[in-house]
């Protein structure tokens, strides 16, 4: 079967595969080539799609995955790959500091403005 991994600006993976395991809202599933045609919800998890010598694993973030015949669609907004198990746990903890970080100055940004209104409010009250 072949598994398409898309996210917002790119495709991440279009490949043959064996098996894919995945992360879905009920807990995770893995789908083989004889398994029937459906469409499942993802949750934020861990993505492996098992070739034939090697395992490659993505995680992704909240999506839709979708088998049809021999295709499987996957599309999520964030994926990130990694070599091995290791190596994607680094690449995540480093995403998400930065992510951690732009998100923190958002933060204090949409404080200040909220302040800065309020203030407003209470000098049109006087």
């Amino acid at each position: 079967m072949r598994i398409k991994l898309i996210i917002p600006n790119q495709t991440l993976l279009d490949e043959e595969t064996y098996k894919v395991s995945a992360p879905g809202r009920e807990g995770y599933f893995q789908i083989l080539p004889k398994h029937i045609d459906a469409t499942w919800s993802l949750r934020a998890g861990i993505l492996t799609v098992y070739q034939d010598h090697h395992e490659r694993y993505f995680a992704v973030n909240e999506g839709f995955l979708v088998k049809r015949g021999d295709k499987v669609k996957v599309a999520c907004l964030q994926a990130i790959e990694g070599v091995s198990l290791e190596k994607l746990e680094r690449n995540l903890r480093e995403t998400f500091l930065k992510v951690d970080d732009m998100e923190r100055k958002a933060r204090e940004v949409l404080v200040k403005m909220e302040v800065d209104a309020m203030k407003r409010f209470v000098e049109l009250e006087k």
